[in-house]
């Protein structure tokens, strides 16, 4: 994340003061800031620092409880298919010059132990090809393009390739190196159709043009084997989907909004990966897992411009590890466009991502009921300023959302809204090592840069940095029993906001940048142990020990 020139931060709250000065926990504070630490809290009522508990991990539950698995997953073993027969497909009849269609010569070879091999060439495709109930299958291309008929003029439904069936799966598929060609108009339909109970290879995969039928998105995968593995690596659709309403509509069917670039339907019960996959804009979800029960891993890749959600998972046990995620086009018709959408399950993970939002048009993460537990980690958010929405939430932790860590991120947001909403929810949220910065202002889209409104919640040192305007807050608690212990908090308007009870602010540094109070008590109330607090406190019900006031 680019720096900030600290001359440029730190010219409102006094010449020559550095950064390291005005935040720093321990030295003589700059005597352009120093005030009077008895006028500065006058208004606070206090209590003895005997009546104060100064063992915080007593007064608040161990963040023990949230450190989930963070690290991807290792990769299982990937099957070693066997075949009883290969077959090159041109040697058996089918047409590798793209002027004759290829369905009917591949529905006759397809079968059980069997490796279909298609040499370089251009292969028509204008009907459905079916294989369902088989073991030990596989088709391999060598520079070979698949070309599917117009949707006018397709003789079936709109998939090329419909291997296994959610009832009738098949058992070990494996399917290589093939482009396949949407560049010509309305041709953009199911390549894809994969159902397996175990055992699934699908790589090196390249779609070029945009996918432009109005109908089924170009691959839908399942394992539906509860043990069962597959793998997809290197699967490119970078060009995206058009919205339906903009297409012909002449396939069969059409879908109502759009194609999902990437679909896994309810009956996905087992463990895929997708690794290194490129998704360029979609009108209903990039990677999208329609509430199902299976795990599913994201490792590496790029998401880009989909509306709804670039990465959408449910299952239990999924992730998202090392993606990295572009919001820099707004089409009419994408009225949302996040990030990653977490809409269920336990022990889910996203690690070490880079989201970035030149358009934002939505949240870059956002975690919703029924999600249960949830790890955030070592991953960075740029949000930036535009005209799509009046404002935008970059992290947001909806009302009911379950137990979720957020670790060793960064958020720098210079749209109007919160950098982190915590919502209304029953388990708290723990908050760890985030680094915050950003140019909003604070006049529109809410003054709070962390907004929580959720018990219990617990924040422990954050590196906040808002200068921008006069009325950019740090952090506004609007619930109980939360603790924010150590870190460093200045912003433009005042730092902290406190609209809660039994709220416990211990060792951190905090300052506002136009001359406010480092912290105000609305109502509640609030105890300041061991901390260090430009132009002191304001605010009744405040117990206060240790603190100095610069």
């Amino acid at each position: 994340m680019p720096e900030r020139e600290e001359a440029s931060t730190l010219s409102r709250l006094s010449p020559g003061v550095s950064r390291r000065s005005f935040l720093g926990t321990t030295g003589a504070a700059a005597a352009s800031l120093s005030v009077s630490g008895t006028a500065a809290a006058s208004s606070c009522s206090r209590q003895d620092a005997g009546d104060i508990d100064q063992d915080v991990d007593l007064k608040k539950a161990s963040t023990d409880e949230v450190e989930l698995q963070t690290e991807a997953p290792e990769s299982e073993s990937e099957p070693d298919i066997e075949y009883d027969e290969v077959i090159n497909v041109v040697e058996a009849g089918a047409d590798n010059t793209g002027g004759k269609s290829i369905s009917s010569v591949i529905q006759k070879l397809a079968g059980d132990d069997t490796l279909l091999k298609f040499p370089e060439g251009r292969y028509y495709v204008d009907e459905l090809v079916r294989l369902t109930g088989f073991e030990n299958f596989g088709m391999i291309g060598n520079n070979a393009t698949l070309v599917p008929a117009p949707a006018d003029e397709y003789k079936s439904e709109a998939r090329m390739f419909k291997l296994g069936v959610r009832y009738n799966p098949g058992r070990n598929l494996e399917v290589k190196n093939f482009t396949v060609d949407y560049s010509a108009p309305n041709t953009g339909l199911r390549a894809f159709d994969m159902s397996v109970s175990d055992g699934l290879i699908a790589e090196n995969i390249t779609f070029e043009g945009v996918h432009d039928g109005g109908t089924w998105g170009p691959m839908h995968v399942d394992i539906v084997g509860s043990d069962g593995y597959g793998i997809v690596r290197n699967v490119e659709i970078p060009e995206g989907g058009v919205f339906t309403k903009n297409t012909s509509q002449d396939a069969m069917p059409t879908v109502e909004w759009g194609p999902t670039a990437f679909l896994l339907s309810p009956y996905h019960s087992g463990h895929i990966e997708l690794v290194d996959c490129v998704i360029g804009a979609f009108p209903d979800n990039g990677v999208y897992d329609s509430n199902s029960p299976g795990q599913v891993v994201v490792k590496g890749g790029r998401f880009q411009n989909c509306k709804s959600g670039n990465i959408r998972i449910t299952g239990d046990n999924s992730g998202v590890y090392g993606a990295h995620i572009v919001i820099d086009q707004n089409r009419p018709l994408d009225d949302g466009q996040h990030g990653i959408r977490l809409d269920g399950g336990s022990n889910i993970t996203i690690s070490d991502c880079l989201i970035e939002m030149p358009q934002p048009n939505g949240h870059a993460i956002f975690a919703r009921e029924p999600v249960e537990s949830a790890v955030i980690k070592n991953t960075e958010i740029v949000t930036e300023d535009n005209d799509a929405r009046d404002s935008v939430d970059s992290l947001a932790i909806r009302k009911g959302a379950g137990e979720i860590l957020v670790e060793g991120c960064s958020i720098t947001h210079n749209h109007p809204g919160q950098a982190l909403q915590i919502s209304e929810g029953d388990i708290p949220v723990i908050v760890k090592d985030l680094t915050l910065k950003g140019e909003a202002t604070g006049e529109s889209g809410g003054r709070n840069a962390i907004y929580c409104e959720r018990d219990g919640c617990e924040f422990h040192d954050l590196d906040v940095d808002l200068p921008a305007g006069d009325h950019r807050r740090a952090l506004g608690i609007f619930s109980d029993n939360v603790l924010v212990k150590g870190g460093e908090y200045a912003s433009s308007g005042r730092p902290l906001t406190i609209e809660g009870s039994d709220v416990s602010v211990r060792e951190i540094t905090a300052g506002a940048y136009n001359g406010d109070v480092a912290v105000k008590v609305v109502e509640g109330a609030a105890e300041l142990i061991n901390n260090t607090l430009y132009q002191g406190i304001s605010g009744s019900n405040v117990a206060t020990s240790g603190n100095q006031y610069k």
